[in-house]
């Protein structure tokens, strides 16, 4: 039995090393660029440009949503923090759904593990769909919308190159690796298990792999459960070397980053129940139609790069020295990030205020998840300082004559729940 446990654990592990060596130059590619364009694209820069209720604000905010490389766990708060600052539903929504579909790190590992076809269709699909629900929620939203967007950030100083290369960086290997480290890991394990455990045929078995109960199959699979747009990959790639199509693994794609259990009920805190289902409705539905219209694509020209092949080639020395950069700079940012957590909040604890407010904060996952928090409770009046713990979630507010029951209210409309 355990000479049975250690073959098996051993095959999990190879498929789990032989996914490091493929995505691993992708995703530090991916990080380079995600630090220039964290250089030059911040939330100043979009909240400027997606106030209004027409069609170029919801234009502005997918074309700044499709390369941000932003989670479902971290795109709700960002989102929240927009609608909060005054955009509209549709822009809200658009951002919504074009952003946690694609950025520029999954594009990248998209186009190492699946292929260019899967690499271009993927951002094209994005912004297709969120143009097409952003257009369609200000249509159907009765709202009126006729105030200019607030610069929640209007106070901040004018950074300089250095320090936005400095920054840039950080969040580019330090923050954004901190950020999708557990659930591509819980991604690459996923599709490990997937390849070693079920067999080649099973799906050909059971399952007509091109029928279109496939798609509506993987959209119900894929509504409730969270995975990012990173960590969707291997698992695609494991999916369709088991027989499902190309179409199917895109629906799981599209519509598995963009919504998870909590993101809808977010959704629905921040837009209305309305909205919710507006928005469920019309991630369903463009998911099944870019499904349909891969397969078919598909079934006319085959893909250039087949979804089970592994080039063997890349495992030389340079591969194996990038996905060990790779390894140590995930392994830098997950366990560093909660240390300076912990410092920042002894640093801060230090200062001496009038008045003091500590929370307890559950449901902030990533560093955009605090940024949220933090700009929530710095928009009380009254609040001249905040220290956020993201290891525990651990909130201290300080400042003189500011609302306590105000600021647990601009917490929960961000989509968390709050503790005293």
């Amino acid at each position: 039995m355990f000479d049975i446990l250690l073959t098996y654990f051993k095959l999990v592990f190879s498929e789990v090393w032989s996914l490091c060596l493929m995505m691993s130059p992708y995703l530090l590619l991916g990080m380079l660029v995600s630090s220039l364009i964290s250089m030059f694209i911040n939330s100043r820069f979009i909240l400027k440009h997606i106030g209004g209720k027409d069609f170029l604000s919801v234009f502005k905010s997918t074309v700044f949503g499709v390369p941000i490389p932003l989670c479902s766990c971290g795109v709700i708060p960002v989102a929240a923090t927009l609608r909060d600052a005054g955009a509209s539903k549709g822009s809200t929504i658009s951002f919504l759904v074009s952003t946690p579909q694609t950025g520029v790190d999954s594009i990248f590992l998209t186009y190492g593990m699946l292929g260019p076809v899967f690499a271009l269709f993927r951002p094209m699909a994005a912004f297709i769909s969120g143009l097409f629900s952003g257009l369609i929620i200000n249509r159907l939203d009765e709202e009126k919308h006729d105030h200019p967007i607030a610069d929640i950030h209007a106070n901040l100083k004018q950074e300089s190159f250095s320090e936005r290369l400095k920054k840039g960086a950080k969040y580019g290997f330090y923050t954004l690796p901190a950020d999708i480290v557990a659930p591509l890991f819980q991604g690459i394990i996923v599709a490990a298990i997937i390849a070693v455990f079920i067999p080649p045929d099973f799906i050909a078995q059971y399952f007509s792999s091109d029928s279109p109960v496939m798609l509506f199959m993987m959209l119900l699979v894929s509504l409730p459960v969270y995975v990012c747009a990173t960590a969707s990959v291997p698992i695609g790639l494991a999916l369709m070397s088991k027989g499902i199509s190309a179409g199917a693994v895109f629906v799981f794609l599209m519509a598995g980053p963009a919504t998870n259990a909590a993101s809808i009920n977010v959704v629905k805190n921040i837009l209305g129940k309305k909205t919710m289902y507006y928005y469920l409705g019309l991630i369903s539905s463009t998911a099944i139609l870019f499904g349909f219209i891969l397969d078919s694509f598909f079934s006319i020209i085959p893909p250039i790069m087949s979804a089970n092949e592994h080039d063997h080639s890349m495992d030389g020395n340079g591969t194996l020295i990038l996905t060990v950069a790779f390894l140590l700079i995930l392994a830098n940012s997950y366990f560093f990030s909660f240390i300076s957590n912990g410092k920042e909040v002894d640093k801060k604890t230090s200062s001496n205020f009038k008045k003091e407010f500590s929370i307890l904060v559950q449901g902030m996952t990533c560093s955009h998840c605090k940024e949220s928090v933090e700009s929530a409770v710095l928009s009380c009046k009254g609040v001249e300082d905040i220290s956020v713990d993201l290891a525990t979630g651990d909130v201290i507010v300080s400042g003189n004559n500011f609302d306590e029951s105000l600021i647990k209210e601009k917490i929960i409309n961000r989509g968390f729940s709050v503790n005293i």
